[in-house]
């Protein structure tokens, strides 16, 4: 009996994990980390429900760190199997995961301080201490083996699988899996991963596949529309104008995979054709910048429009007021700038460097903040994006006048449009489609809207509920 468990993802966005135990082999797709909440963040300290030591293999969808931040974890506890990715994704992780493994060695650091000087006895040092740290970084990377899109992969007799281009970010993939079940029978599984909506200016669209006997599907805006992408560039633009005349800055939180390439792309556009005046952009993330020289070592996985703009000689993530930041006092002088656009993570703004920015920007009514992306609930976007007068932010209360804008259109994510579509080209061959990756009420409704519009049997699975596949 072919064995699901859903180990992350399940009524919420993050922690994307999936258990699969084929009576051959057991493999897991995604060991990502769980963000928002502080019961949500809890949950990365929670015991695997499975024995890392008895895993065989883990693919991976994609790069991002609600799809990779517990794969050091996992090592630590015994993983001794393979990592199976595409190159991009291969290389991102490692970019990720050290990042990650830096930041809660400073957070810990910093906590650690705070109690000693303050005189208390720390008994949360043990859920304060880091994860993992970059010796289980480096063991991790050493795990990996890299694969292109389209190739069939046999893993071990009745276990064959394939990865397909998600158009989600550089590298992500779908997951197919064909599966012997115990009579013999070849069962197919396909794990949609995060999906792109089509149209992006950096990665393809996302495959089609054909047929399926089931789906993991994710439903991160299973419950809205995107503005197409000709509107939220005209909205961006229209932005950029208005801080410009009114002298104010404008605020980007900026996921460092994907979405800083793919505004850095546009802003590139907007100054080549001059539609908008001299206008310093500043890209203020470290991590963005090396996720930038990855996007540089792989144009092969671009769409037709990045690789015309490469053929004609054009560098897409440079032009003349594009400033790299990397050193801590270099942000920090950013406070005195206006009439700029500051970009910068986290995405979420649930740590990093756009903490200051914001710090310094969002009580000015000449200020605009551009969310670009799926904003957690729980996290300090959310808080912004939901409209509250008032946020904390580095210990104090700030109040919030800047105007807040949602580009919708950036987003790195299908919306249930798209999602629908992606779904439709299965026909009726899903014996049962599972929705995951998306907040409880969103996948609960999306799941309504398959089984009404496609006629397909659809689940939505609690945290660690386990199916049996015949």
């Amino acid at each position: 009996m072919i064995k699901l468990q859903f180990c992350g993802a399940a009524r919420t966005v993050t922690g994307s994990c999936h258990y699969l135990d084929t009576g051959n082999l057991k493999i897991l797709i995604d060991c990502g980390a769980f963000q928002g909440s502080d019961e949500l963040e809890d949950m990365n300290r929670a015991p695997f429900p499975f024995d890392p030591a008895e895993i065989d293999y883990v693919i991976l969808t994609h790069a991002h760190y609600d799809h990779v931040g517990r794969l050091p974890l996992l090592v630590k506890q015994g993983f001794k199997g393979r990592i199976l990715s595409t190159q991009p994704s291969r290389d991102l992780a490692d970019i990720i995961l050290q990042d990650a493994a830096k930041l809660q060695e400073e957070e810990y650091t910093r906590w650690m301080a705070v109690h000693k000087s303050s005189g208390e006895k720390g008994g949360g040092a043990n859920v304060n201490k880091p994860l993992f740290d970059l010796d289980d970084v480096m063991r991790t990377i050493e795990r990996f083996d890299v694969y292109p899109y389209g190739n069939s992969i046999n893993l071990k007799e009745g276990v064959e699988f394939r990865m397909r281009d998600a158009g989600h970010i550089l590298g992500s993939a779908m997951i197919e899996l064909w599966v012997k079940n115990a009579l013999g029978r070849i069962r197919k599984i396909v794990f949609s991963g995060d999906l792109g909506q089509p149209g992006q200016r950096i990665v393809r669209d996302p495959d089609l596949i054909r047929e399926a006997d089931y789906v993991l599907v994710e439903s991160t805006y299973g419950n809205r529309i995107h503005k197409s992408k000709d509107e939220t560039i005209l909205e961006f633009l229209t932005v950029l104008k208005e801080a410009q005349k009114d002298h104010g800055n404008v605020i980007i939180p900026t996921f460092a995979i994907e979405r800083a390439q793919e505004v850095i792309y546009e802003l590139n556009l907007f100054y080549e054709n001059k539609l908008i005046d001299s206008m310093p952009v500043y890209l203020d993330s470290p991590m963005a910048l090396q996720a930038t020289d990855v996007f540089k070592r792989y144009p092969t996985f671009y769409d037709e429009d990045a690789r015309r703009l490469l053929e004609k000689g054009d560098d897409p993530f440079s032009f003349p007021d594009f400033k790299m930041i990397s050193s801590v006092d270099d942000s920090k002088r950013l406070a005195t700038r206006s009439g700029v656009v500051i970009m910068a993570g986290s995405g979420m703004c649930n740590g990093g460097r756009i903490i200051h920015h914001l710090d310094n920007n969002l009580s000015k009514k000449n200020t605009h903040v551009i969310f670009v992306g799926y904003q957690v609930k729980g996290t300090l976007g959310r808080a912004i994006l939901d409209g509250e007068p008032q946020v904390n932010l580095k210990g104090h209360k700030v109040d919030v006048y800047a105007k807040v804008h949602t580009l919708g259109g950036f987003s790195a994510h299908a919306d249930m449009r798209d999602l629908m579509y992606w779904l439709r080209a299965f026909g009726h061959s899903p014996r049962q489609v599972f929705i995951v990756h998306g907040e409880e009420t969103v996948a609960e409704g999306f799941a309504a809207n398959v089984l009404e519009e496609l006629r397909l049997n659809a689940h939505v699975p609690i945290h660690e509920e386990v199916v049996e596949l015949d």
